[in-house]
């Protein structure tokens, strides 16, 4: 964009004048620039139907727009429909191009325009085969990610929010800083990683881990294993079939009907645990240390330290700071 010409060409001609009259006289133009280009009411500054061969993966950074990508079963085209709102005509665009089989597009911010009240929203909506690798991020805006099978797919937002569903994929890589996700009918193996948001994953079949600061992590019908590290947040569980490894600091784990496995460690620091397992806790020896903190297994509690021999062929290991781990049926 050619910036500021007559304000320039104003300020070269009294550059031997007053040094006030060069900023008054070369900041005037900028200002009926960027009040020409901005309104309070949000209108239609750029629209894309395109369509594509071809296309193996989709890359998109959507900012603050809401981008959607549904495979639909028996589709060899994809399709890319955008559409951008903004009360400003020259801020934003959104760019896309086809590099080899991979479809790129992106929000497009002009910073070399000093319009700090731009405003914009729109959709970037993108229909294609199932068999599709997906790349996906937002700032405060939203995915939705249905109906696709891959090799990989990533999803990442700030404070924005990502939806998945019906997903087949071996592993899907899911980053939320304080935004919240939801996935739902997710086949193969999760990796989330939660800052300050909210996650819910619903209906699992394959292993999850999940790393998670001060947010919050409801996992519910999970037929495979759980590892989950929580700061101050808190993880909750349902219909869980195995928890793995669970750490807590000044955090918190509620699990309900979830199962015990060989592979079971628990740790609380200031945190507490809670766990009612449908798992034989006689089939199961338990060992866990605390410090000022307390442990229950079954009807057995210590302050101390909570030794339990079944005589099983594995042990549960625990450790407490000043937090607390109970593990009823």
């Amino acid at each position: 964009m050619k910036f500021n010409p007559f304000g320039a060409e104003i300020s070269q001609r009294i550059l031997f004048g007053s040094k006030a009259k060069v900023l008054k006289l070369g900041v005037l133009p900028i200002l009926f620039f960027l009040s020409s280009c901005l309104s309070d009411d949000l209108s239609l500054v750029s629209e894309v139907q395109q369509d594509f061969q071809g296309v193996t993966k989709v890359e998109v950074d959507g900012g603050f727009l809401e981008v959607e990508y549904i495979g639909e079963s028996g589709r060899q085209s994809l399709s890319l429909d955008v559409a951008l709102r903004s009360n400003s005509s020259r801020k934003f665009e959104v760019d896309y191009n086809l590099v080899g089989s991979t479809l790129k597009v992106s929000l497009v911010s002009n910073n070399r325009l000093f319009s700090g009240s731009a405003r914009g929203d729109g959709l970037i909506r993108i229909t294609g085969p199932r068999n599709m690798l997906l790349d996906l991020e937002v700032g405060s805006g939203k995915i939705t990610a249905k109906n696709v099978v891959a090799t990989s797919a990533n999803l990442r937002a700030g404070s924005g929010e990502i939806v998945a569903q019906n997903l087949a994929v071996p592993r899907l890589e899911v980053d939320i800083t304080s935004g919240k996700g939801r996935l739902e009918d997710i086949l193969g193996g999760i990796d989330a990683t939660l800052t300050s948001g909210k996650i819910e994953m619903l209906r699992l079949e394959g292993d999850v881990q999940v790393q998670s600061s001060s947010g919050e992590v409801f996992v519910k019908d999970l037929n495979g294993l759980i590892d989950a590290i929580a700061s101050s947040g808190k993880i909750e569980l349902a219909n869980v079939k195995g928890i793995r490894n669970i750490a807590v600091s000044s955090g918190q784990l509620f699990a309900t009907n979830s199962g015990l496995s060989p592979q079971t460690t628990l740790k609380a620091s200031s945190g507490n645990m809670y766990i009612q397992t449908f798992s034989n806790l006689r089939d199961f020896n338990f060992n866990i240390t605390t410090g000022s903190g307390s442990a229950k297994v079954g009807e057995a509690q210590s302050t101390g330290a909570l030794n339990i021999n079944n005589g099983a062929s594995t042990t549960i290991r625990g450790e407490v700071g000043s937090g607390r781990i109970e593990i009823v049926n």
